[in-house]
């Protein structure tokens, strides 16, 4: 007599989901990509390199004095090129879809962190170059004053383009064309830039106001750069406003990877 044992079936364990390695060859590539494209777009550059040093010099025209200017100087210095730097990334990846070569790259091996990571990496050299511009700027033509020394300013100029560049991107991510995206600039920036001090002392205004102030995101910036400007390299103050803002940027990232789709919807 013959027993047939049955054969249990065991089920294959399910793959672990891991996240995409991120190459710095593509990651490379990429920004080389988006460099070249700034290259051939003179417009993109002044904006980015050379208006928000232009923008200082213009403002220190309505002070009287270099004592009177630096106040409100020091946080023009990093709200100015996050608001640039956020005008290049908020239509960068709508035109990439618009395009159709978002689709493409996305075909790739290269992944979204891979893109995203492009993405940062040419703003942190377009950075460089801006930040020493409007701080030499800054500096030698309308007089700012502070206590920590000019290449603090120009570091947290660069950090604030940064940050204008994530929030660019996340909003590219999301929104279907670029009007969408220009739409959030007087939606959600110019508020904050109201009440952040640049145009009136944050203590000087009403209780409901200050509180909503430290509750923005813009204000890790101006309020960087105002403890960088009243203390020798800003004290604690500065240190906890500075991860504040690097926190952001990091969650911003990767929210727009996140966000990233081929096509519009």
């Amino acid at each position: 007599m013959t027993t047939t044992l049955a054969r249990e079936t065991v089920p294959a364990p399910a793959p672990r989901r891991t996240l995409p390695a991120v190459s710095a060859r593509r990651v490379w590539s990429i920004a080389r990509r988006v460099l070249h494209e700034l290259e051939r777009d003179p417009r993109a550059r002044v904006v980015m390199v050379g208006t928000p040093g232009f923008l200082v010099v213009i403002v220190r025209r309505l002070f009287d004095s270099d004592t009177a200017f630096s106040p409100t100087g020091a946080i023009m210095v990093g709200i100015f090129p996050v608001f640039t730097m956020y005008l290049v990334g908020s239509t960068s990846l709508v035109r990439e879809r618009s395009r159709g070569t978002l689709e493409a790259v996305l075909a790739t091996p290269t992944s979204r962190l891979d893109l995203v990571g492009g993405y940062l990496t040419a703003a942190f050299l377009i950075a460089i170059g801006q930040s020493v511009v409007t701080a030499t700027l800054a500096y030698t033509v309308s007089g700012l004053q502070t206590e920590s020394p000019p290449w603090v300013f120009g570091a947290l100029a660069g950090v604030s383009g940064l940050f204008g560049m994530s929030l660019g991107l996340l909003i590219s991510a999301v929104v279907r064309n670029e009007g969408q995206a220009f739409q959030a600039l007087p939606g959600f920036f110019i508020p904050q830039m109201l009440v952040t001090g640049i145009v009136w002392p944050v203590s000087e205004m009403a209780g409901w106001v200050q509180w909503l102030e430290r509750v923005l995101p813009l204000s890790t910036v101006s309020r960087s750069l105002t403890a960088a400007r009243l203390h020798h390299f800003g004290g604690s103050s500065l240190a906890v406003n500075l991860a504040v803002l690097l926190c952001l940027i990091v969650a911003a990232l990767l929210g727009a990877a996140a966000s990233i789709r081929r096509r519009t919807a």
